[in-house]
């Protein structure tokens, strides 16, 4: 078993003891509760995948108050609007894009700029002589109340979830469950792709610094790079997206066989469905260590499924795990049997409870009693067994992420000629979905709108096509009819 303090931690460059991380965190603590952050406030962190987004994480947590992980990829505005509605006491930026910072938000609060391997100069104090100059924090240990996520709900702009300390029992608890579904011993060597700011690679990251034997965080994602990493490191668990498991099993057969991957004991997924030819793909290659789980930044994880249970039940998501309940309820409220579709309702009790910061009404929306709905449907199967078939609402998931339609239309609608527009998912191989926007109007032409909106709104919200159509139909209300407006798309309908 490796002993703690010679665990290690690397992102990009060399590899640090967790002694050293620790240290560093006790560092950051003082240096935070020097700047009067105290328990219930909350630290926003701007930065790529890094040794850095962990230590002050772990650090806001010790003091008692809640790390914002934004959006690296986002523009100015939108993280403006992230700054207004969480309201942080502090804020940590990467040098390399202190320049998409709101200029107002320098001189509210007390921003330090993270030092990057491409570094820039910044004009603002840097992290880590700031941390450095403080001695290890004497202030007693609060419970870390964890991260407030902004998730994109149904409409309007995304909300944070944040939720109400737990207990020290609870999390207890949550860290078994954790542990049993990374499978994350210390004796692991964990890899986490994914982008620290998304909830599932962040709580995985989180997780292992502190109980594994090595945490390798990649910068990003790239394939070869990943088998590389797995070969190299002796990778034992790692979180992925399904769309990761699309872009490996693009690699030449030559490339995916060139890497000694025997060392991978669990490789588990999440953030959006995983078509069935992928994963059956991915389990003939990597063996019975594919797993997934279901749930939400609302819920907590609702179901666990590990390859053997996939095989003999192919497309489920899995049973519920110990100490979640999972209702499947039809439109009058009531449940529905057993093979019947309905909106899932779920939540694992050991997650204490949550609002929406800043909209209680938001909250009260998607409760049914103390259950939660993501706004999926599906149905369980005679043994329990869930399945995803839809979702009730329009949220768009493109490569395990969350996209606003709502927040798209409104881009659109700024545009000069655009007089009326609707935002869909639709099908994508890659990806699960992907952004289209059906717009009408004058004058219109669908590339130049794309490059107008890559300059309001993150790239990978930007809708892959634009349609020019004639008019879309809404009701007395006047509200859309989505779903006819996707059936017609996937018809051919062109306007």
């Amino acid at each position: 078993m490796t002993d703690a303090h010679n665990a290690t931690i690397r992102a990009a460059g060399p590899a640090i003891t967790r002694a050293t991380l620790l240290d560093r965190v006790e560092r950051t603590a003082a240096g935070l509760a020097a700047l009067g952050v105290t328990a219930g406030e909350r630290v926003a962190l701007i930065l790529p995948n890094s040794v850095e987004f962990i230590e002050i994480s772990l650090a806001v947590g010790r003091i008692g108050a809640f790390v914002v992980p934004i959006n690296w990829h986002f523009k100015p505005g939108e993280i403006e609007y992230l700054l207004d509605d969480s309201a942080p006491r502090a804020l940590f930026v990467a040098d390399t894009l202190a320049a998409s910072l709101p200029a107002s938000w320098h001189a509210r609060i007390p921003t330090f700029a993270v030092a990057t391997p491409d570094g820039a100069a910044t004009g603002l104090p840097g992290y880590a002589d700031w941390r450095d100059g403080f001695a290890p924090c004497d202030l007693p240990r609060q419970l870390a109340p964890g991260s407030i996520v902004y998730t994109s709900g149904t409409t309007g702009r995304p909300k944070g979830v944040q939720r109400v300390p737990a207990s020290a029992e609870q999390q207890v608890r949550m860290q078994a469950l954790r542990s049993a579904m990374y499978q994350i011993t210390p004796d692991s060597r964990v890899a986490v792709p994914g982008p620290l700011y998304h909830a599932f690679p962040n709580q995985m990251a989180l997780h292992a610094a502190t109980l594994a034997a090595h945490l390798e965080i990649m910068p990003r994602f790239d394939p070869e790079a990943f088998l590389a990493l797995v070969e190299r490191e002796r990778i034992t668990s790692v979180g992925l997206a399904p769309i990761m498991f699309v872009r490996l099993l693009r690699l030449p057969e030559a490339v995916r066989k060139a890497y000694d991957l025997s060392s991978l004991r669990w490789a588990i997924h999440a953030g959006g469905p995983c078509a069935p030819d992928v994963k059956r793909a991915m389990i003939d290659w990597w063996g019975p260590i594919i797993a997934e789980y279901y749930g939400g930044t609302e819920t907590g994880p609702l179901t666990l499924c590990d390859s053997a249970e996939w095989l003999a039940h192919p497309g489920t998501c899995g049973k519920p795990v110990a100490g979640a309940e999972l209702r499947i309820v039809g439109p009058d409220g009531h449940d529905v049997p057993r093979g019947s579709t309905g909106e899932i309702y779920g939540r694992l009790h050991d997650y204490p409870d949550f609002t929406y910061r800043g909209d209680p009404a938001k909250r009260a929306e998607v409760a049914l009693g103390d259950l939660i709905t993501l706004g999926d449907v599906g149905y369980q199967d005679a043994e329990g067994y869930l399945y995803l078939c839809d979702r009730v609402r329009d949220m768009v998931v493109s490569g395990g992420v969350n996209i606003y339609p709502a927040e798209v239309e409104g881009a659109l609608f700024a545009l000069d000629g655009v007089s009326d527009c609707a935002v869909i998912g639709v099908p994508d191989a890659e990806y699960g979905e992907a952004v289209v926007a059906l717009v009408s109007g004058t004058g219109l032409d669908p590339q130049v709108l794309r490059a107008q909106l890559k300059d309001r709104i993150a790239g990978y919200k930007v809708p892959r096509e634009i349609v020019i159509v004639s008019a879309l139909e809404r009701d007395a209300s006047g509200k859309l009819r989505k779903g006819g407006l996707r059936d017609r798309y996937l018809a051919g309908w062109r306007g």
